[in-house]
């Protein structure tokens, strides 16, 4: 599978009552920006993406327009109610992400500039040296998001089983990174069935964004590949 393939895709909308998922386009941007943002943590995201400012968030839009990046639609499905964008997931093999890094890096000189770039970079390196190692035969999680006034009405429970669906018939779990300190989201993945495995500190985040690091979760898939 190329690292430019679109691996998220749902095939066509399927409906969860009133909620309906989606593959994402790059028309979502406004959207998916926003809930991307959100997916990090708003403090995270901005202290990183956003370079010590609020604007994450645009960031985030310029970047998930470019397919075979790390941010792009390609890799994501959305979830719609009622019309409005509520919530979004990115996923695909690990393998595949690992092909798009160098493209993700000419995805940030597009969205940053040279000057923004360089700012970027060390930025992006204590986040990497603050998440774990992944199985390389694993299906990651890159992003999970709902709009805050949309959580507990069970969007991410259905964005979940989206992705369960694409990973069982080929990979043997599926893995995922939660900052340190973000105890509900570690309570939401224990409660969906995800093992808390290998953490991360990182003095360079928590002198940027008060975040520890990041411990990576993982779930079994039951009719995955064999491990």
């Amino acid at each position: 599978m190329s690292g430019s393939q679109r691996v998220a895709s749902v095939s066509a909308a399927q409906a969860h009552g009133r909620l309906l998922l989606r593959d994402a386009r790059p028309a979502d941007r406004l959207p998916a920006g926003a809930l991307l943002r959100e997916a990090l943590t708003p403090r995270l995201a901005d202290a990183v993406f956003g370079l010590g400012g609020a604007g994450a968030s645009r960031y985030f839009e310029r970047l998930f327009q470019h397919p075979g990046t790390l941010w792009s639609y390609d890799i994501t499905t959305l979830a719609e109610l009622d019309g409005e964008v509520v919530g979004l997931v990115s996923h695909a093999p690990w393998a595949v992400l690992a092909q798009r890094r160098r493209s993700t890096l000419w995805g940030y000189w597009r969205a940053y500039g040279l000057r923004g770039l360089l700012k970027l970079i060390p930025r992006i390196r204590a986040l990497m040296r603050a998440s774990p190692a992944v199985p390389p035969d694993h299906w990651f999680i890159p992003c999970l998001a709902v709009a805050p006034e949309h959580r507990g009405n069970g969007v991410a429970h259905a964005l979940l089983q989206t992705v369960y669906r694409h990973a069982e018939a080929h990979a043997p779990a599926c893995s995922l990174y939660v900052p340190t300190s973000n105890a509900t989201a570690r309570e939401f993945y224990d409660r969906a069935g995800y093992v808390e495995r290998e953490g991360v500190d990182s003095e360079v985040l928590h002198r940027l964004a008060g975040v520890r690091g990041r411990v990576r979760f993982e779930r079994t898939l039951a009719t995955g590949k064999p491990a």
